[in-house]
């Protein structure tokens, strides 16, 4: 059994949508469970619609929601001849949407996009491309089941970023989704969405739709979570950066949980870790070259020769430096600073210290000047925003020497605001301004994968076929 994710760019036109049939009319000589993503840029539209509401622009808010919904209709009537079978589907987008145009009317008369209301506007984007698929699969003979994934997926209350609840997920999976396997049917997924236990709806935050399936991978002991999407696997760097990044047909757990983290933008960060704990291979596909082998996730892999795996950033950092004499050989300094984070559930990136200085870099930065406030306290603070980490990725970065002399070789006119080899002892990290990086991530992807012939015949990081397949659970 397999659970296949299908992302937006993948269902996003009418080709797109053709080539998915392709592929799950190929995947059927086993069980499968489908989860989906929103249409395209539906997710970005529903933000604009809304934020145009609260904003006071309520017409606007209405074109922009009158242009979705045709672009849904048009998607379906590709699809749906005219009949009994369009009539109905069409009355249930249209409902959708006239639940959508009512929240915006509420959303332009009290000016408030709360994370509720938020994560209840937002789930209507899985929830139409969910309807309208199972019911074309269901059309073409593919024997679909719509599942309401808020039924299934489990969370608390953490709106806009909840976390699931296993047990309560799996209860719900041996209820509802098992007995549709079980009779053979394809039982269709929203991802993303969930809700809590006074049945509220929740989301997992952006991209959560790549954790939905590796929910119910780990859940059902799937024998792979395949993520389709519009590039060819993990590539060893941005290749909006570099004109010759290439994917890399294998990676390790740890490698691929790092370069998510760290800004690679083909899987949600928290993606791999109900994979991993069951040990259930991922394999990250391309929809539109879907005979491409992608990129295979595997618990472990053995040494290669190949100490750099990828180059991957995140933008949109900021960085905070606390200075202070009074951190002079005092105890549990550095933990009452990590507490102001803590109350305000600001996640820190990368944080180093001296005998009288912290620095701090993160991505969040909703309550910024709060926690500066409550920092002052504690002595000077400096903010710097626009800044990027750089994190250079690979399982024997610490066993071969040389590397971050490598690293800072290729970057030496670069001002570098912070270092860190990171405590997973696979990557090594530093802060830069952003304004750097067209430069920066191309020379360190020639320093490791274009520097010379024979840096180039390692850097291909392959394995033999069989080596992969013994390397499977």
């Amino acid at each position: 059994m397999k659970v296949l994710k299908f992302g937006g760019t993948s269902i996003g036109s009418v080709s797109a949508i053709r080539k998915v049939i392709q592929i799950i009319q190929k995947s059927r000589q086993e069980k499968i469970v489908l989860v989906f993503s929103a249409f395209g840029k539906t997710t970005d539209r529903l933000i604009e619609m809304a934020e145009s509401a609260v904003s006071g622009q309520a017409e606007e808010s209405y074109a922009i929601l009158r242009k979705t919904q045709e672009y849904h209709l048009d998607l379906m009537q590709a699809f749906l001849p005219p009949g009994e079978d369009r009539n109905k589907l069409a009355a249930q987008v249209s409902g959708y949407f006239a639940n959508l145009k009512q929240m915006l009317t509420g959303l332009a008369a009290l000016r408030d996009f709360s994370p509720p209301v938020r994560d209840e506007f937002l789930a209507h984007g899985e929830l139409l491309s969910t309807t309208i698929l199972s019911t074309v699969f269901r059309w073409i003979s593919l024997p679909a089941v719509w599942l309401d994934a808020r039924k299934i997926v489990a969370t608390d209350s953490r709106f806009n970023a909840a976390e699931p609840k296993i047990d309560r997920i799996g209860q719900q999976v041996e209820q509802l989704l098992l007995p549709e396997l079980n009779r053979e049917a394809i039982p269709v997924l929203a991802g993303f969405i969930g809700s809590n236990r006074k049945g509220r709806t929740t989301t997992l935050g952006r991209g959560g739709s790549d954790y939905t399936a590796a929910l119910l991978g780990a859940i059902l002991q799937a024998q792979e979570v395949q993520i389709w999407t519009d590039v060819d696997g993990i590539m060893t760097a941005d290749p909006s950066l570099v004109a010759d990044a290439r994917s890399i047909p294998v990676l390790s757990f740890r490698e691929a949980a790092e370069l998510a983290y760290f800004g690679a933008r083909v899987l949600h960060p928290k993606t791999l870790i109900p994979a991993m704990e069951q040990q259930i291979p991922v394999r990250v596909l391309n929809t539109h070259r879907p005979d491409g082998k992608g990129t295979l996730i595997l618990p472990e892999l053995p040494p290669n020769g190949q100490p750099v795996r990828s180059i991957a950033y995140k933008e949109g950092m900021t960085l905070i430096t606390i200075v202070s004499s009074k951190m002079f050989k005092s105890y549990g300094f550095l933990k009452k600073i990590t507490e102001v984070f803590e109350r305000y559930q600001i996640a820190i990136d990368l944080i180093a210290s001296s005998i009288v200085s912290v620095a701090i870099a993160l991505h969040e930065n909703v309550h910024i000047k709060q926690v500066i406030r409550e920092l002052q306290s504690f002595g000077s603070v400096g903010v710097v925003e626009k800044q990027a980490v750089v994190c250079v990725v690979g399982e024997q970065i610490r066993q071969k020497s040389g590397i971050a002399e490598q690293i800072f070789a290729a970057v030496h006119d670069v001002p570098v605001s912070m270092i860190s080899q990171g405590g997973s002892e696979i990557s090594i990290s530093f802060i830069c301004d952003e304004k750097h990086l067209p430069r920066v991530v191309p020379e360190l992807h020639r320093t490791f994968f274009s520097a010379s012939k024979s840096d180039r015949m390692q850097s291909h990081l392959t394995y033999p076929e069989s080596v992969i397949a013994g390397m499977q659970p």
